[in-house]
C-alpha cells in the first residue's frame, strides 16, 4: 500500500510540472494509475529454439474451430535468452520453448491452471 501511495505522489507531481497547477489536483488520477500499474503482472519465457517458439497469448473467448479465441501479445523486453511479456489480469496460453500451459492472472500473481479451469471460466 505504501509502495502505491508513494507512486501515486510521483505522477501527481510530473503531472503537475508537466501541465501546471498543484500536485493535490492531480493525485486522484494518479492514484488510480499507480493501482493500475501494481495490477500488471510478467510472464518470462525462454527464447527457444528454430524448432521451438515462444509466446504468450490471452484467451478472449471461445472459437468455434480451435476452442479457445486467443490475442497474441507482443514481447516487451527480448533478451539473448529470455522473452518478456506483461500481462494483465486474466487466463493466458504460454508456450515456453515448445512447453504449452496455462496461467491465471489476478491482481499481479501469476498462478498455472489447468485447461478445464480455463474452458469453465470462458463458458
Amino acid at each position: 500500500m505504501k509502495k502505491v501511495m508513494t507512486r501515486a505522489w510521483e505522477i501527481a507531481k510530473e503531472g503537475a510540472a508537466k501541465f501546471g497547477g498543484k500536485v493535490k489536483e492531480y493525485f486522484a488520477a494518479a492514484l488510480k494509475m499507480a493501482w493500475a500499474e501494481t495490477r500488471k503482472a510478467t510472464i518470462v519465457t525462454s527464447s527457444g529454439s528454430r524448432k521451438h517458439k515462444s509466446w504468450v497469448a490471452k484467451i478472449v473467448g471461445k472459437h468455434p474451430k480451435f476452442k479457445l479465441e486467443r490475442q497474441f501479445l507482443v514481447e516487451q523486453d527480448d533478451e539473448w535468452a529470455d522473452k518478456t511479456f506483461v500481462v494483465t489480469d486474466g487466463f493466458y496460453d504460454v508456450c515456453d520453448a515448445g512447453t504449452r500451459y496455462f496461467v491465471r492472472v489476478t491482481g499481479g500473481q501469476v498462478e498455472r491452471v489447468e485447461e478445464y479451469e480455463v474452458m469453465e471460466a470462458v463458458a
